[in-house]
């Protein structure tokens, strides 16, 4: 028998039949994550930090730290929130979503584990409290970051990174930013 890539879910399957709104996905992000141990966390840093080890150092240190904190300040949120709003949302979107997070976990150069932290936070982002996966002031090449202006968020490589199987910015909620 295949050994689960989660803890406590039985599989992606069981977010696309029992995630209807923003409760139901929270409940089953909380179900997931409170099995998570520091030890999971140090991991999960150790793969970030070689995951990042090829981008430019002249922002890398601040990508990566950017990045961390806000992977870990969603895992807190998540496994504290008691009081969310209860909203649906599009549900075309999210199992298309689920599709691409089913094939990175099948993905063999992807650490599993890595994957659902990731995947469960920027669905904690795009679906229940409608921000982008990349936080506001994440750095990309060129010296551009994401920004906030008023309630919206923009972002510098949004428009290229769209069809890239890779990334997730089809589904963020950022639009792209106007360089000048």
């Amino acid at each position: 028998m295949v050994k689960s890539t989660f803890k406590k879910l039985k599989g992606v399957h069981e977010l696309h039949e029992s995630v209807f709104d923003q409760q139901s996905m929270l409940l089953l992000f909380k179900k997931e994550l409170s099995s998570y141990s520091i030890f999971d966390f140090m991991k999960v840093q150790a793969f970030f930090e070689k995951d990042c080890k090829d981008l430019p150092p002249v922002y890398k240190e601040k990508f990566k730290k950017k990045m961390l904190e806000h992977l870990f300040d969603n895992f807190k949120s998540i496994l504290s929130n008691k009081d969310s709003k209860n909203k649906p949302f599009d549900m075309e979107q999210y199992h298309e979503f689920l599709e691409r997070f089913g094939t990175k976990l099948t993905d063999t150069h992807e650490v599993p584990q890595m994957a659902v932290l990731y995947y469960f936070s920027a669905m904690y982002n795009i679906f229940i409290t409608n921000t982008p996966p990349h936080p506001e002031g994440t750095p990309f090449p060129g010296g551009f970051a994401v920004e906030k202006v008023g309630e919206e968020y923009f972002c510098p490589v949004k428009e290229k990174q769209e069809d890239n199987v890779e990334a997730i910015c089809k589904f963020c909620v950022a639009k792209q930013m106007k360089m000048k």
